[in-house]
């Protein structure tokens, strides 16, 4: 199927012309803030008549997008509008629109028109490879230098591609720094320091299967909350755990006081609210240490698993 769609979508791009003011942006994750961020971006522009964010639940980008532009102090694009994600939506978008933007690589097939501008904005640029197909994409938006060019082989793309330093959701972060009516929303102390261990998740599920990558937290992650409690201690700070949207392990044996995205979003926080107004971020494989160091922020990294992460099926690039 995917082969058949790649035909499809190389011959439908590459001899068709795109409508000069359309984009699209396309996210596995509906509340994805490199997608959001992006959207209100465009809108602010002035360049687009029509932007469409293609989603997995319009309804929760809907809301995302809004609070993407509350903390830009921007307006939601009233041109923008939503599409439930399907490989039809997403070719019809691609079609129409001048310049696209993913989070992830969701449609197979290239585009041999060159009329279009096709950016991948990743959903990390971090110490995990990802390999995935052939996509459109003929610019990478990337904070890593260091692993561009493990990043163009995983992506097949070609050594001379576009490389743009781009982060969207860097601004939500560097906006929120110190701002503690976050912490206020979130019922923590607003007059004590924050900080938020955030592991990356180590099991996953892929229909019945279920994945295991390191050495999961429910198993052997009392050593690692024991040290992030000692530097939460030092600093005299309150200790948040940042669940990853993708974790199916369950961490309650941890005992530590949790967020997860559905929760911030009952709270009207946004991730990148949440890693931006902590004074420290404890993470270990996440690309969220790469973007903390690029904003001049403070962070530590827990890597106890590293052989077994590092072996295991996501692995970690060089």
């Amino acid at each position: 199927m995917r082969e058949l769609r790649s035909v499809i979508t190389t011959a439908t791009l590459s001899t068709t012309r795109p409508h000069p003011r359309h984009a699209t942006v396309v996210t596995l994750n509906a509340d994805e803030e490199n997608a959001t961020v992006q959207a209100v971006f465009l809108g602010d522009s002035g360049d687009f008549d029509r932007i469409v964010l293609v989603t997995p639940s319009p309804e929760i980008s809907r809301i995302a997008v809004g609070m993407a532009a509350r903390r830009l102090e921007l307006e939601v694009p009233p041109q923008l509008e939503y599409r439930k994600l399907s490989y039809g939506a997403l070719l019809g978008e691609y079609r129409r629109s001048r310049e696209t933007y993913s989070t992830h690589v969701l449609l197979p097939g290239r585009d041999f028109s060159k009329r279009r501008r096709h950016v991948h904005l990743t959903h990390g640029s971090g110490p995990k490879p990802d390999t995935t197909f052939r996509a459109p994409t003929n610019v990478l938006a990337s904070i890593t230098p260091q692993w561009v060019e493990q990043q163009l082989k995983e992506y097949k793309l070609p050594a001379d591609t576009e490389v743009i330093e781009y982060m969207p959701r860097l601004e939500i972060m560097r906006r929120s720094v110190g701002d503690t009516s976050i912490l206020e929303k979130l019922g923590l102390d607003p007059t004590k320091p924050l900080v938020v261990w955030a592991p990356t998740y180590r099991v996953t599920r892929r229909g019945r299967e279920v994945r295991v990558s390191g050495v999961p937290l429910s198993i052997d992650g009392t050593v690692a909350a024991a040290e992030v409690q000692r530097l939460a201690q030092g600093l005299g700070a309150t200790l948040v755990l940042k669940i990853h949207p993708h974790d199916q392990d369950p961490s309650e044996k941890l005992g530590l006081p949790s967020f997860d995205v559905d929760s911030l979003r009952e709270h009207e926080v946004t991730t990148y609210e949440l890693f931006g107004v902590a004074d420290l971020v404890v993470t270990d494989y996440s690309s969220i240490y790469v973007e903390r160091e690029r904003a001049n922020l403070r962070y530590a990294r827990i890597t106890e698993d590293y052989s077994s992460f590092a072996q295991s099926y996501r692995g970690l690039r060089y």
